[in-house]
Formats: structure tokens, C-alpha cells, sequence
């Protein structure tokens, strides 16, 4: 988890609050429009633009593979 949470406080502030009350507090995106007092929109924008940084991240610095099921699985550190 303390990988993770590295990529996640790289992230911009914008996509990581977003990121954090969404995907890790399970706040609905209105809920999050509301308390940052943003649009519905731009909450959206937000979200999709985190993790696409997010999923970059990931995969340029850790060994994620997908097996013959297309289940993602971890193998660790890319040399």
C-alpha cells in the first residue's frame, strides 16, 4: 500500500482529492461537486484525468501483467 499510496501523492491536488474522496471514502461524484463546490463536470474530468496519470504511473514503474483470464496481476518492480 505505501507504493500506492507514492503514485497517489504525486498526483496534482485537484486529481488526488478527487481520487481519494471517490475511489478510496466511496463519495458519489455529486457528493464531491457539492463539497468542493465544483461542477458535476468538472468533478468527472477530474476523476478521469487522476486515474489515467494514476494508471500511467503504475505501469511505468511496476511489473503488471495480464494472465489468459485478462485478470491484472502484480509481479513486482520492473528492473
Amino acid at each position: 500500500m505505501e507504493v500506492f499510496s507514492g503514485f497517489v501523492n504525486k498526483l496534482d491536488l485537484d486529481y488526488r482529492t478527487a481520487f481519494i474522496l471517490s475511489d478510496l471514502r466511496g463519495m458519489t461524484d455529486k457528493e464531491i461537486a457539492k463539497m468542493l463546490g465544483i461542477s458535476l463536470a468538472t468533478v468527472k474530468i477530474r476523476l478521469h484525468r487522476g486515474r489515467a496519470k494514476l494508471r500511467k504511473e503504475i505501469e511505468t514503474h511496476c511489473g503488471l501483467v495480464h494472465d489468459s483470464r485478462k485478470k491484472l496481476l502484480w509481479e513486482g518492480k520492473r528492473p
